[in-house]
């Protein structure tokens, strides 16, 4: 186990971040920074938006009213359907948080429809869940990863396995990213491994 402990760290060695340094700026930068937060980044902003007046009354009212909706829906059903529907920033962290409330019921729910699913609001909320459940869904998604029909998915999807798998997780990313890396795709769909990459190194390894 030690041997393959290092193997595994060699794989990530700092000549390889040299050669293959993230973007500044891309979609999954975005995505793992909110993933990464400790706290939920989104809710934070909203109250920030709040309390320097950027927000107008029209928005003011219809958060109140979405999360004032959100909270009193207690259908685990329900409540996974609002998973695909569009709510300003803090009402959409309210519904993260709620659809946890019912975690068992919702998520084998939002894995399956994760995996043929290309609505933008679903996959940016099932992302979030499955980075902040309770159970750890990362070998689920890696068993299940060619199913994934969207490539921006997958990269995403790289993101959550990079933030909860173990070590034994780090050459089957570094095959992704290869893979990812060697395709090319417009939406830099290989930034989502490196950047798993870089969360292993960091997690794993930087002690």
């Amino acid at each position: 186990m030690a041997d393959k402990k290092q193997t595994y760290r060699k794989l990530l060695s700092p000549k390889f971040f040299l050669e293959n340094e993230p973007l500044e700026m891309s979609p999954q930068r975005i995505a793992y920074s909110i993933l990464r937060y400790d706290g939920d980044l989104e809710q934070l902003l909203g109250e920030l938006l709040i309390e320097h007046g950027e927000l107008n009354s029209e928005q003011m009212g219809r958060i109140s009213r979405e999360k004032e909706m959100i909270r009193a829906c207690n259908e685990p059903d329900a409540i996974f359907k609002l998973l695909r529907k569009d709510f300003e920033v803090i009402s959409g962290a309210v519904l993260v948080e709620k659809a946890l409330e019912y975690e068992d019921e919702i998520m084998p729910k939002v894995v399956e429809k994760l995996i043929r699913n290309s609505h933008d609001t679903f996959i940016e909320n099932a992302i979030k869940l499955l980075a902040k459940s309770r159970e750890n869904y990362s070998n689920q998604l890696i068993e299940r990863f060619a199913e994934i029909r969207s490539s921006y998915v997958r990269s995403l999807v790289c993101l959550v396995i990079g933030l909860r798998a173990g070590e034994e997780a780090v050459p089957w990313m570094m095959e992704r990213y290869l893979e990812m890396k060697k395709v090319g795709t417009e939406d830099n769909c290989e930034q989502g491994p490196l950047l798993a990459l870089c969360e292993f190194s960091e997690r794993l390894y930087a002690r």
